[in-house]
């Protein structure tokens, strides 16, 4: 992997991949997020396209994917996995 690549947070590297059909973007890395994203359970991979692709709010994300509101940290966690899922799939290959 590219030394620029892997200095670049998982944030960055998300926007990067939600930014490919509106503007500028890095293809290659896109195309590595869209494979590791097809690779993340159903859950997770929902949760990464409904806040990066769609931006939507956290209660329209917990509404439809059945994540309990409250306590408010519960969102936040199940986002850090989803993030930390993608990152060891990215490690992996």
């Amino acid at each position: 992997m590219p030394e620029r690549m892997a200095l670049r947070t998982i944030d960055a590297r998300l926007d990067n991949w939600a930014s490919a059909n509106r503007g500028r973007y890095d293809p290659t890395d896109a195309a590595r997020i869209e494979q590791a994203w097809r690779r993340l359970t159903v859950h997770q991979r929902d949760l990464l396209r409904m806040a990066y692709l769609w931006h939507a709010g956290r209660e329209v994300i917990c509404r439809r994917l059945g994540i309990p509101r409250h306590p408010w940290c519960r969102y936040e966690i199940e986002l850090a996995a989803a993030k930390q899922a993608m990152v060891s799939l990215l490690a992996d290959k």
